[in-house]
């Protein structure tokens, strides 16, 4: 029997048969992982959450370990001696971070996380998070989740940039759970501190990324280079790794050799700097025209997403063969995907106002695969299927607003400027006309 002053517990009762979440190493005192909490984010906004992992405090217990902290008598550890890694609930795992415990509020909310997929598949309820797993079986995700539930690094230093790190990414023994890791902007070598990069910067010589320049914009000041992994595998291994640090969804479990890297580069006084890259597999038998592709987080929302996107167009033009990129695409590569769709059809459509035209006509134009022509149009209701028969919306009030709606216009790709031959023309000259 309670007594009368006694507090009522936060916690509810447990429900049978759930498996019980545990952290990686026995951590006595800290907040229980299986119950929702509330984080005030950088905002200042309490959000709902949940906690993947916990660690000591560092400004308390410094660099000691957690083996020796437990077999210490003079310590009693508790809830505020941990930092927690926590993840924001429906939101993206790249806004997870550790926060300490003046930043939580307890509930007494159980995480039932197969009643919560059941709620959700019953209202139909699909997040962001959700997309970004697309093409991915429910073990292999249960395993890349696991295997990268906590970043090890905080953030990058690269040329006079510094970003916060987004994801986990696999850099080799050394370089993990560490504040910063600092890159030579040229050739992608990476340290741990700034003396080592400046003792580097002071011996390399390279100024472009170490590939073939295939396009250059002297008004916009661009250049972008084909990098073939089999000739340059440090660069290119170094560069999954920094792309990894702000992509959730690709593996680097396989070779890079098959590999072509086409880097966008900004050219001044002193070198070219990189902006952002996609790669593309030499071997074409999947249909993929692309198979990642990032911009860095300092030189987003400039539109060279879509320049990117749009360069991967304009080679499969000249190969003559139309792809896709592979999936499964993050949030922002969706996005950035469809909206260049959208607004490549909508510039097709307005020119042939007045003209019949079909959705073959729109391949064979754009380069765009049927299956994503039909997915960006029917996302903005520019398409309907009567009895067979296909119906394009070609309102020019309406196409103007919807293109509006798409964002900053892709920058164009001055075909001129291009020289780039597909990779198998050069081992096979019979296919050169």
């Amino acid at each position: 029997m309670q007594s009368k002053g006694a507090k009522k517990s936060l916690r509810a009762k447990i429900p049978n048969n759930t498996d019980l979440r545990k952290y990686e190493k026995e951590s006595p005192g800290a907040l229980n992982l299986n119950y929702f909490i509330e984080v005030k984010n950088k905002e200042g906004v309490w959000k709902k959450s949940k906690i993947i992992e916990c660690r000591l405090d560092r400004a308390i217990f410094g660099e000691r370990m957690l083996e020796d902290v437990k077999e210490d008598p003079d310590v009693k550890l508790q809830e505020d001696s941990y930092e927690y890694y926590i993840h924001y609930d429906h939101m993206n795992r790249r806004l997870d971070e550790w926060v300490k415990r003046d930043r939580i509020k307890p509930t007494s909310d159980f995480i039932d996380e197969k009643k919560i997929r059941a709620e959700n598949k019953r209202l139909g309820i699909v997040h962001s998070s959700d997309e970004e797993y697309e093409g991915l079986d429910k073990n292999a995700r249960k395993d890349h989740e696991e295997a990268t539930k906590v970043k090890t690094i905080t953030r990058i230093k690269f040329g006079e940039y510094t970003a916060e790190a987004w994801y986990y990414s696999p850099y080799p023994d050394g370089y993990h759970n560490i504040d910063c890791i600092y890159y030579c902007e040229y050739c992608l070598s990476y340290y741990v501190c700034k003396e080592e990069l400046r003792n580097h910067m002071e011996k390399c010589t390279l100024v472009h990324p170490p590939g073939n320049q295939i396009y250059k914009d002297d008004e916009r000041g661009l250049a972008m280079f084909e990098v073939d992994g089999y000739k340059n595998p440090t660069y290119c291994e170094n560069l999954c790794y920094l792309a990894k640090l702000f992509l959730d969804h690709k593996f680097l479990l396989y070779t890079i050799v098959p590999f072509l890297f086409y880097i966008l580069t900004i050219k001044d006084e002193n070198g070219y700097h990189i902006v952002g890259y996609f790669s593309k597999n030499k071997d074409f038998d999947q249909g993929y025209n692309l198979s990642c592709i990032l911009t860095l987080p300092f030189h987003q929302r400039k539109g060279y997403g879509k320049f990117l996107i749009n360069m991967s167009y304009e080679l499969s033009k000249i190969e003559k063969r139309f792809g896709t990129p592979e999936k499964p695409l993050s949030d922002l590569g969706r996005q950035s995907y469809l909206s260049f769709w959208t607004q490549k059809i909508i510039e097709y459509i307005q020119g042939m106002i007045g003209t019949p035209f079909t959705i073959e006509d729109i391949i064979q134009h754009t380069a765009i695969r049927e299956e994503d022509i039909v997915d960006a149009l029917e996302r903005v209701s520019l398409i309907k299927k009567v009895k067979n028969e296909v119906y394009f919306c070609t309102d020019k009030k309406i196409l103007k607003e919807i293109y509006s709606k798409m964002g900053r216009p892709a920058i164009p790709v001055n075909t001129e400027d291009l020289n780039w031959y597909p990779f198998f023309y050069k081992y096979n000259t019979n296919t050169v006309k």
